[in-house]
């Protein structure tokens, strides 16, 4: 049978490892492409996150865990987005873009709902 929800997270998977690697070239040139295609994955990263978070609360659940994992994945992507838009990308980037990818890893394949 055809789940969504396994197909959205490896998606979101992929998503936050290409931005992982898109962003550290989007860095170098504003206004570029590389820029646009990083940002694109930014924003279908965290609608994904979303949606697979309520899918994780409709089928499965609220659980005190539950909402403090998606809650922890939440605060690691909005952290990373305002540590980006004050510049302090060039020092923080790479351990924020590892920490996305561990997200998806443990959070998303935790708790979505199968």
């Amino acid at each position: 049978m055809f789940e969504i929800t396994i197909l959205l997270a490896s998606l979101g998977l992929i998503l936050a490892t290409v931005s992982f690697i898109s962003g550290f070239q989007a860095l170098k040139v504003r206004g570029s492409v590389d820029t646009r295609i990083h940002r694109l994955n930014g924003y279908l990263m965290f609608f994904s996150y979303l949606f697979l978070a309520g899918l994780s609360f409709v089928k499965g659940g609220i659980s005190l865990s539950s909402i403090a994992s998606w809650g922890a994945g939440l605060a690691i992507i909005l952290i990373k987005v305002w540590i980006v838009r004050r510049g302090k990308a060039y020092k923080f980037g790479s351990w924020l873009g590892i920490m996305l990818i561990i997200t998806w890893l443990i959070i998303v394949y935790t708790y979505i709902p199968i």
